[in-house]
């Protein structure tokens, strides 16, 4: 069932509800964490420019992605994904208090909350149980084995969020990112975190204060 644009509100999760970026995190602190993968580590150096690239970061997030969880079985690499989500849930200082207020805020009011964000979905859904949100629902990027499957990203976000039955136009969206723009363009009220004025002016989108 589609969610109506009238009680639906839209959420990205790095930037807005988490300080960072949690897949990146992670990535960082099993890749570099000693040197059992020598290689992997010089080949993370080379591709990581590369990710903050709009062109290349979603092949470039692929490689890494792949690079940095050789090693892993699929069982192993999800349990260390719900434990590091499930840590840095429980973390105060990585939680962006004034997001995680107002996504209760919304829920309060009876809103449907969805986050739709490009980390990888088991580490998201830990960091929003940790908080107590597990009754939010997630759209997220996802990995089969060590592969980045679904890069949950962009444009791709508007063609995850319809096959989870979320249409356009959503009462309201929050993001910290450019790369929003096409689910900010949707939201009858659209509110891009952490802004300049001049940044939200040009696209249309309003500044928290």
């Amino acid at each position: 069932m589609s969610a109506r644009s009238a009680d639906t509100v839209i959420f990205d999760f790095d930037g807005v509800l988490l300080r960072g970026d949690a897949f990146g995190l992670f990535m960082r602190r099993s890749v570099f964490a000693g040197t059992r993968l020598p290689l992997a580590v010089v080949l993370a150096v080379f591709l990581a420019p590369l990710v903050v690239i709009p062109a290349f970061r979603p092949r470039a997030a692929r490689w890494m992605s792949r690079i940095g969880l050789l090693g892993r079985s699929a069982e192993q690499l999800q349990a260390e994904l719900g434990r590091f989500g499930a840590d840095l849930g429980a973390e105060p200082e990585r939680i962006i208090a004034p997001g995680l207020r107002v996504i209760r805020a919304h829920l309060d009011e009876g809103d449907r909350v969805v986050v739709a964000t490009a980390c990888e979905h088991t580490l998201a859904r830990a960091v929003l149980d940790a908080v107590g949100l597990g009754e939010v629902e997630l759209v997220a990027s996802h990995i089969q084995g060590t592969r980045l499957i679904v890069h949950n990203y962009g444009a791709t976000k508007m063609v995850r969020l319809a096959a989870q039955g979320v249409t356009p136009p959503w009462r309201m969206a929050y993001s910290d990112s450019l790369s929003d723009l096409p689910v900010l363009a949707t939201a009858e009220q659209a509110v891009l975190v952490n802004a300049s004025a001049r940044q939200a002016g040009h696209n249309g989108c309003s500044v928290p204060g």
